[in-house]
């Protein structure tokens, strides 16, 4: 059986305890201000700057495969 955090989205087994390994206090996932920033393609709470590097990859993806059908 397998759980799912609510906060950083990270799964783990119920034989590694009930709370979340990532988020506890006696890891070292943490970021500075002591929160979870974890999570899958940006859904995470802290997710802007990944959200944008994303954003910034779909848009150069689109103008090169314009470019290669249009001029190409």
């Amino acid at each position: 059986m397998f759980k799912i955090c609510t906060i950083c989205d990270f799964e783990w087994h119920l034989k590694d305890g009930p709370n979340c390994p990532a988020c506890s206090e006696t890891n070292d996932f943490k970021d500075e201000i002591g929160t979870c920033s974890g999570g899958a393609f940006g859904t995470g709470r802290n997710s802007k700057q990944i959200k944008s590097f994303y954003a910034g990859v779909g848009i150069v993806a689109l103008v090169l495969i314009l470019y290669a059908f249009l001029l190409g």
